[in-house]
């Protein structure tokens, strides 16, 4: 079975809106993506087998609390995935 590769660059993610904006860019999510954590959860639920990578993890920051909570839903998803992988 292919991987497939996924980057998201944290500089993107200057506030939580631009955040899920890009996000839903990035994995081509579908219009119905709710733009919160609870669907960003649901929706990587959705993707193929894969590896995210992300760049510029330092950039989180730029969220305050939110960012934490958002690596967080990409932890929680790579714990309960076998085929999602966070790089």
């Amino acid at each position: 079975m292919e991987i497939r590769d996924y980057a998201i660059d944290c500089r993107r993610l200057t506030d939580k809106a631009a955040a899920h904006a890009y996000l839903k860019t990035v994995f081509a999510f579908p219009d119905y993506y709710g733009g919160n954590l609870d669907a960003l959860y649901d929706c990587l639920w959705e993707l193929p087998p894969c590896r995210i990578w992300m760049t510029h993890p330092w950039a989180l920051a730029q969220l305050g609390d939110y960012g934490p909570k958002l690596l967080q839903t990409f932890i929680d998803a790579a714990a309960d995935r076998t085929d999602l992988q966070l790089m």
